[in-house]
Formats: C-alpha cells, sequence, structure tokens
C-alpha cells in the first residue's frame, strides 16, 4: 500500500476532535458532547486529546508500546487513536478493531476500511527503522542472503536491534469509570453473550428432550431398530458442541466481568473521597476488598448454575404440565415456590448476620496487628485478648446458624420437588386412567426437576454469599467524587495563561463548612484573597479548621456556603482533575501516606509516571535542597530503593522532607504544606524553608502558633 492511499484513510490534525467524536460513537462508547472550544495552535497534543476527552466524557490515555509489540498493540487496542507522520504533517489512524492481520480504521468519510497491519506499522516505524535498514542492507548483501530468506532475515534483525524502543503515538479511548456498571457491561457487548449462553443451553436442553423422547418411543412401542439407535447416538453427539460453546460463554462472560468488577473497584478507590471513608477502618475495607474477590470467584460461577438449572427446572415443569396429572402440578407447585422462598430467605438472613460479624471480626483484628507496638507499650499482657473469647462464640453460634439453614435448603427443597411430584401422580397413577407414555413422561419430568433442583442449590450457595457481599462492596462504588466535568475552553484558556494577573489566584468569600454528624461549623464566614507569588503562615489553635481550610483549597473538602474562586473560576468549571493539578498540598503527617514502592516513584507520584529525564533532574535538585543526598548515598539503590510500605525504612523527619519534596515537584500555581515542618531538627528546617520558598509560585504554610 502506497502512502497516498494510507493518508487516505487517516484524520488531519485539524479534525482530530471530530475523530475523536467519531470514534467514540462508531465503537458505541456513547459519547455526550459539551461545550468544547478547538485547542488547535494552543495545547499540545496529549492535553488537546485529554480535553477533546472530557468534553466528550470519556477516557483518553496515552500508552507506549515496544517495536516488537506493535503487531499485536495494534490488533487489540481499539477503540484507540494512532498517529503517523506524513513529511511535516501529523495524521491519525483510529482503529475501531482488528482481527487476523487485518486492522478496521473508521476514515474520515465515516466509512470502516479493512487493511493489512504492515503498511501502518512501516509507516509508523520508518523513521527508526532506516537507519537499521541501512546498516541491515549491507550485512545481507556480504552474506548473499536474498529471496524469502532476506525479508525474514530483515524483519528478525529490525525486532532484535530495535528491541528497547518504545514508541508514544498510541491514545487509548474508553469509558469512564463513573459511567453505570450495567452500562459498561452493555458497551462491552457481555448482555448479549449472556444471552447466547442461555439460549445454547435452552437448545441443548431440547436435543436432550429430544433424545430421550426417541429411545422412550422405541422402547414403549417394542420395537428398537438400527434407526432409532443412531437418532438417539446422533442426538447426544449434536449436545457436546452445544455444551462446549454454552461453557465457553460462560467463562468469557465470568472473565469479562470479573475484570470490569475491579477496574470499577479501583477507579472508585483511586477518586474516593477521604471524608467518605474516614469512619472506615482498615480492616473494614479490607473485609471488602475479600468480599470483591468472593464476588468475582463465586458469585459468578454460582450464579450461572443458578440460572441454567432455572432454566432446566422451568422445562421441567412446563413437561410436568403437559404431562399425566398436569391439573394436580398447577395446584402444588406454588406451594414448591413458596416453600423455596421461606428456606432461601431464612438462609440470606443468616448469613448477613455471619457476613457482619466475620467483618467486624477482620476489622478487630487488622486493628491489632497495625497497633501491635503501641499495645506492647501501653496496654498490659493480661488485656490484649480481652472479648475474643465472647467474639468466637457469637461467630461460632452464627456459622452453626447459617450451617443449619443451609443444611435444610439443600435436603428438603429437592427432596419436596419429589414429594409433590409423587402426591400428583398418586391419584392418576391408581386410578390408571394415563397411559404408560404419559406416566413416562411424568416421571422423566419429575427426575429432570430433580437434578435441576440439585443444580439450583449447587450455585445458590455461591450466588447467595456474593449477593450479601455485594451489599458491602457496593458501597465503594459511592464513595467516588463526582464532580462535573469543567468546561474545556476555560481549561484551555488557564492553561495556555489567559487570565488576569492582577486578579487573586485564589478567593474565598463567606466560606462555611460542616463537617457530617456535627451541629456546630468547622469554618464559618470565612474571607481569604491569595494572590500570585504570595508566601502565607497560617497558624492557630487544633481544632481552629486550619486543615479543613487546606482541604477546602485543594479540593478534598467541598464547602457548603460561600464562594471559592481558583483564576477567576469555580470548581465546577474548572473541573475537579484541573483543580487538583493547579493546587498541590502535603497533608499532615498521619493523613500521608508511603506506598510500598520505590523512593523515586513516592516522589513523582504526583507529576507523573514513568518519569522524563527533566522530571529526573527535578527530583535529584529537590533532594539535595532538602538535604536527602545523605540518604539516598546509603541506599544501595538510590531513588530505586524501595522503602516499604507506610515508609518503615525511613525516620519521621526523612518522611516529612519526602512528603515536602513530592507536593514541590508537582509544580502547581499553589503549594500547601499543612504541618510539614513540625518534626524537623533547625538544621532540615532551615534547608527545607529555603528549598520551598524557591522552588514553589505560591505558598501557604500551616502551623501551631
Amino acid at each position: 500500500m502506497s502512502s497516498e492511499t494510507l493518508i487516505s484513510y487517516c484524520w488531519p490534525a485539524s479534525q482530530l476532535e471530530a475523530a475523536l467524536q467519531a470514534l467514540a460513537k462508531h465503537c458505541g462508547l456513547q459519547p455526550e458532547m459539551g461545550e468544547y472550544n478547538s485547542a488547535e495552535g494552543v495545547l499540545e497534543l496529549p492535553a488537546r486529546l485529554q480535553a477533546g476527552a472530557e468534553a466528550l466524557d470519556l477516557l483518553v490515555e496515552q500508552v507506549s508500546c515496544g517495536y516488537a509489540e506493535l503487531e499485536t498493540m495494534l490488533l487489540r487496542a481499539a477503540p484507540a487513536l494512532l498517529r503517523l507522520r506524513f513529511g511535516e504533517g501529523d495524521y491519525f489512524i483510529a482503529l475501531c478493531g482488528g482481527r487476523g492481520r487485518k486492522l478496521h480504521l473508521l476514515t474520515p468519510a465515516l466509512r470502516t476500511e479493512k487493511i493489512c497491519v504492515e503498511p501502518v506499522i512501516r509507516q509508523l516505524a520508518c523513521e527508526l527503522e532506516e537507519p537499521q535498514r541501512q546498516r541491515i542492507e549491507q550485512l545481507l548483501d556480504s552474506a548473499n542472503i536474498q529471496g524469502r530468506r532476506r525479508k525474514r532475515a530483515m524483519a528478525a534483525l529490525l525486532r532484535e536491534n530495535l528491541a528497547a524502543v518504545q514508541l508514544e503515538d498510541f491514545w487509548l479511548l474508553r469509558s469512564p469509570s463513573h459511567r453505570s456498571f450495567w452500562q459498561q457491561l452493555r458497551q462491552r457487548g457481555l448482555y448479549w453473550r449472556f444471552a447466547a449462553m442461555l439460549a445454547c443451553h435452552s437448545v441443548q436442553m431440547a436435543i436432550f428432550l429430544c433424545s430421550w423422547w426417541v429411545i422412550g418411543r422405541a422402547v414403549l412401542g417394542g420395537h428398537i431398530d438400527t434407526g432409532w439407535l443412531s437418532a438417539w447416538v446422533l442426538l447426544l453427539i449434536t449436545q457436546v458442541p452445544l455444551t462446549l460453546l454454552t461453557a465457553r460463554l460462560q467463562g468469557v462472560v465470568s472473565v469479562e466481568t470479573g475484570a470490569l468488577l475491579k477496574q470499577r473497584l479501583l477507579a472508585s478507590a483511586l477518586r474516593a473521597i477521604p471524608s467518605r471513608i474516614r469512619h472506615m477502618g482498615t480492616g473494614q475495607v479490607l473485609g471488602r476488598v475479600y468480599d470483591a474477590e468472593n464476588i468475582e470467584a463465586s458469585a459468578l460461577q454460582g450464579a450461572f448454575l443458578l440460572l441454567l438449572g432455572a432454566v432446566e427446572l422451568l422445562i421441567a415443569a412446563a413437561i410436568l404440565l403437559l404431562g399425566a396429572g398436569g391439573l394436580v402440578y398447577i395446584a402444588t407447585l406454588p406451594l414448591f415456590l413458596i416453600a423455596a422462598f421461606f428456606l432461601g430467605r431464612a438462609q440470606y438472613r443468616s448469613r448477613r448476620q455471619w457476613t457482619v460479624q466475620r467483618l467486624s471480626m477482620t476489622h478487630r483484628l487488622i486493628e491489632k496487628m497495625i497497633g501491635h507496638r503501641t499495645r506492647l507499650a501501653q496496654q498490659a499482657s493480661t488485656d490484649w485478648h480481652r472479648g475474643e473469647d465472647s467474639e468466637l462464640s457469637d461467630y461460632l453460634e452464627s456459622s452453626s446458624h447459617m450451617d443449619n439453614t443451609m443444611a435444610s435448603l439443600q435436603v428438603l427443597l429437592p427432596r419436596l420437588w419429589l414429594l409433590l411430584g409423587v402426591i400428583g401422580l398418586a391419584p392418576i397413577f391408581i386410578a390408571g386412567s394415563a397411559s404408560s407414555a404419559q406416566l413416562a413422561i411424568a416421571f422423566g419430568a419429575m427426575l429432570l426437576g430433580y437434578r435441576a433442583v440439585l443444580k439450583c442449590m449447587g450455585g445458590f450457595t455461591s450466588a447467595l454469599s456474593a449477593a450479601v457481599s455485594w451489599e458491602k462492596v457496593r458501597e465503594l462504588f459511592y464513595l467516588e467524587d463526582l464532580q462535573l466535568r469543567g468546561s474545556t475552553g476555560l481549561a484551555i484558556a488557564m492553561s495556555a495563561g489567559q487570565k488576569n494577573s492582577s486578579q487573586p489566584l485564589c478567593y474565598l468569600r463567606d466560606i462555611r463548612f460542616t463537617y457530617k454528624g456535627k451541629d456546630q461549623a468547622v469554618l464559618a464566614g470565612c474571607n481569604l484573597s491569595i494572590y500570585p507569588g504570595d508566601r502565607l503562615l497560617l497558624q492557630g489553635a487544633s481544632g481552629s479548621g486550619k486543615s479543613t481550610l487546606a482541604n477546602i483549597l485543594t479540593g478534598i473538602q467541598q464547602p457548603d456556603d460561600g464562594l471559592l474562586l481558583l483564576n477567576g473560576y469555580d470548581r465546577t468549571s474548572i473541573g475537579a482533575e484541573s483543580w487538583r493539578k493547579m493546587v498541590a498540598s502535603a497533608p499532615q503527617f498521619h493523613e500521608n501516606h508511603v506506598l510500598g514502592d520505590t523512593f523515586l516513584f513516592n516522589l513523582l507520584m504526583g507529576d507523573q509516571w514513568p518519569p522524563h529525564q527533566e522530571s529526573l533532574r527535578r527530583a535529584y535538585t529537590i533532594c539535595d535542597e532538602l538535604g536527602l543526598t545523605p540518604l539516598l548515598k546509603k541506599m544501595p539503590a538510590g531513588m530505586l530503593q524501595t522503602v516499604g510500605e507506610m515508609g518503615w525504612r525511613l525516620s519521621h523527619g526523612e518522611m516529612s522532607r519526602l512528603f515536602i519534596a513530592r507536593a514541590v515537584l508537582q509544580n502547581a500555581e499553589l503549594v500547601v504544606l499543612d504541618e510539614s515542618f513540625a518534626a524537623l531538627d533547625p538544621e532540615n528546617l532551615r534547608m527545607a524553608i529555603a528549598c520551598v520558598q524557591k522552588n514553589t509560585k505560591t505558598l501557604m504554610v500551616i502551623a501551631h502558633p
């Protein structure tokens, strides 16, 4: 394919926003077009794509890919945008799918075209391949390698020489995390796969019944020959591919749903509002995480067994109603459903009570483990296990009650089905008013229903456990900050520096804030103006609202009343993400955290990751100005040294300076340091103050008087 043909399938850079919207519509992402102003010539490409995605209420993520994985990436990345360079101009390919070695592209004419993947790879990596090709050509000429062998050798040597090269011209387009969980299932096509699974199982059951109808008719008719047996065997064999297809669809739906559930929970956890999880202990959060694993492992498989068993039960009930004693079964089947309802409700209540006690014990155990050093120093050893025997006794009682109700359910319900079936057939059998065929159909339907009830019981336990777990896990879905996204046009203007330098950077007027469950306001009638370049010191007694004001400035808390502006715009106009990029904060020590990763990651987690060369240079400079260079020299791996979860390898003062460096490295317009200097000795305090004054644009320091 020539470059002229390939460029006809591409979108020019001037139509980037149109390509983004068209690709989202074509792939079923349901974009919601908001107010948007074109950013061409104002923003860099990544920021421009981010602005366009925010206007469409979508997520766009730039990813890198190694040269050797280019083909796999292109075939699996859809929906995605890929940048290609033709001469001095930038063009974009809208990937909407891929199969085999063919890419599906959405063209500017809004048509889907299929092209081979090789021309795209060649155009994408031409600048990288050209120097290598010349050298490899000389090598192949000297080795006298020609024909197909030359082509394969060229490809292999290119992969080897360019294995370490990363290309960053890919942008994945995805649905945002705050969309409804069921809506995201529909967008992934899981509803159709689920319906296909039920349809396959229903057809398989129909063929199963036909096979037994064939053999039953042959036996009752008294003439079993090769034709009847062949038909029976063929029907049994036909069930095999349908059973395999049902299992395949079940596995696909389980994996996709489980992955989506974890993605949704992770997104909610990363965007959680701190005030909403303050009341939860570590053990309570951990218990919900375990419940999420329980949902993925048990719920999906159990729910599938329950649904497939229910399909079989409906088929069995329909056959019973059509066979001998149909009128009697119409009267007795409601008795079975009523008994199943009450037994199931009893099991649900007992399992719910057991889950509450299990989470409570998990919370207390984790709390004791985290506070073990405090207990060693402050609590008598005789009090360490006080109350545990009572908790274990209550837990054992709940477990026994739950097991008893489950045993009753699993033992009584299948046998109740058989009992009602026998009761319905007894009068007809005694009277002899039904034929042998009708009685055989009735007995067969009874046994089929018995098997279906057993299958339902096998899935009911897991499904019920998942349903109870879901009640706890879904609370995490509502912890996410769902602030309205900002106007992209305003964000662009602010990013481009189109603001009045004489106006306050941050303006607060009559701010009022009250914590949930409290009657007295922490802040009332709070007024403050912060101008670019200001250096502010905020002092006050404990509990006077200093940290609350810092949380409001950084967007962690939302005021109940009053006016809060940043560069003349409120948070709704700017958007939560843009607000937090412009205001950085180092919270109080007990609210800050060191992740169990490298020292470098903890430094730059608020800036960009993976880091660029300039970010690394700034990180080393800031650490040197904060007096952290001796610490880095002691670490065997330097900045790449893992510092341990919660920073247990660092001293109190070292962690404080790490938190300061993390806030400064975000390069925000306003930096708020809350009690960040309290743990520093005089020499390190002097260095830290000099560092933050030198490297911050506008600074607010909160301290005790």
